[in-house]
């Protein structure tokens, strides 16, 4: 049958060009010949000084090393100013191998074992 991956979280982008670039990160994603497509969504408003992407989906495991790749490129985007980055959190649920955190943050995708009082996601 195989194994199965999830993978869910958001990013928080600084300023529209942040958002604007991200997005078009996405598109190329979905424009891509590649299972598993999609799994960003962008709210239509935007509320305050807020602007927010979410990505979610499940995939074959192997998938997660992809969204990965995406990832880290999202992470890089330029900064606003030195200290404006995107910021984002991501929970990967493994089958086998457990849960793991993705946190965007300084220009940099950083993971790390996931804390153990978000393991009530993975019921």
């Amino acid at each position: 049958m195989g194994t199965y991956v999830s993978i869910c979280g958001w990013v928080d982008c600084c300023e529209d060009e942040q958002l604007r670039l991200l997005r078009g990160i996405a598109a190329a994603e979905r424009a891509g010949e590649r299972d598993y497509r999609g799994g960003w969504t962008f709210p239509t408003e935007q509320p305050m000084w807020g602007r927010v992407a979410f990505f979610a989906a499940d995939g074959r495991a192997g998938y997660e090393d992809r969204v990965r790749e995406v990832l880290e490129r999202v992470a890089a985007l330029p900064a606003v100013d030195q200290d404006d980055r995107v910021r984002g959190l991501f929970r990967v649920s493994h089958e086998v191998d457990g849960a793991t955190e993705w946190r965007l943050r300084r220009g940099e995708l950083l993971c790390v074992p996931a804390p153990p009082e978000y393991d009530y996601l993975d019921e």
